[in-house]
C-alpha cells in the first residue's frame, strides 16, 4: 500500500488546489476576478491608408469660337525691281518655259517670229555688229556687243542679264558669223540659254517690226 500512497495523494491535492482558487476568484472583487473561459485575443485593427489624392488636371485654352479666329496672313510676294521690268510684257516665268536654259550646246538658233516674242517679252537682245552700222538702225532695246571691238571682255562682264533666262543674239544676217561668235563667247562666261536669230537685222526690217536708231536704247515699241 505504500507504493500507491503518492498516486492518491497527488490528485487530492490538486483538487484541494482548485477548490480553493476558485472559491478566492468567487469571492473577489469584480476588478480582481479572473475568467475562467478561454477567449481568443481581440484582433488588432490595422490602419487603413487613405487612397491618394488624383493628379491635378491642367487648365485647357478656351477655345475661340470661328467667328473671332483671325485668318493667317500669307506673305505676299516681293514686288520686282523697276528697273528689271524691261518692257510691260516682261515675265521671266514665261520666257523659261519656251525657252528653258540649253543643255550640252552653246547655243541654239531660233526664227524671227520667236525673237520678235522674245524682245517683246523683255529678253536680253544683244548686237553683234559694229558699233557705226549699229547705230544706224538695230531691234529696241538691243546692246551692241561687237566682236570686233576692243573691250568685248569688260562689255561681257558689265551686262546685268541673268545667265539662266534666254539672249537674243544677232547681227547681219545671211553668212555674217558674228552672232554665233558672240554666243561662243558669252558661253565661256557662264551663259546657258543663247538663242541666235540667224535672220539678223534685215529680215527684222523686212518684216516690218519696229527698230531704233543711234548708240542710245531706242525706245520700247
Amino acid at each position: 500500500m505504500k507504493g500507491w500512497k503518492p498516486l492518491i495523494e497527488a490528485p487530492a491535492f490538486l483538487a484541494a488546489a482548485l477548490l480553493c482558487a476558485w472559491i478566492s476568484n468567487a469571492v473577489a472583487g469584480p476588478t480582481r476576478r479572473l475568467s475562467w473561459r478561454l477567449e481568443a485575443p481581440a484582433p488588432v485593427a490595422l490602419p487603413i491608408p487613405a487612397p491618394a489624392p488624383p493628379p491635378p488636371v491642367p487648365d485647357l485654352p478656351t477655345p475661340v469660337p470661328e467667328s473671332t479666329q483671325k485668318p493667317t496672313r500669307r506673305p505676299s510676294p516681293a514686288p520686282l525691281k523697276p528697273e528689271a521690268r524691261v518692257t510691260p510684257d516682261w515675265d521671266p516665268a514665261a520666257l523659261l518655259t519656251r525657252f528653258p536654259p540649253l543643255q550640252g550646246k552653246a547655243y541654239s538658233e531660233i526664227s524671227g517670229e520667236d525673237a520678235r516674242w522674245l524682245q517683246l517679252h523683255g529678253a536680253l537682245i544683244l548686237d553683234a555688229r559694229r558699233t557705226a552700222i549699229y547705230a544706224e538702225g538695230h531691234l529696241p532695246g538691243a546692246k551692241c556687243l561687237s566682236v570686233w571691238e576692243d573691250g568685248l571682255s569688260a562689255k561681257i562682264a558689265a551686262l546685268k542679264g541673268d545667265p539662266t533666262l534666254p539672249t537674243v543674239l544677232y547681227c547681219a544676217g545671211g553668212d555674217c558669223e558674228d552672232s554665233h561668235l558672240l554666243a561662243q563667247k558669252l558661253w565661256l562666261a557662264g551663259y546657258r540659254n543663247l538663242r541666235v536669230y540667224t535672220g539678223g537685222y534685215p529680215e527684222w526690217v523686212a518684216q516690218g517690226w519696229p527698230v531704233a536708231k543711234g548708240t542710245a536704247k531706242g525706245s520700247e515699241p
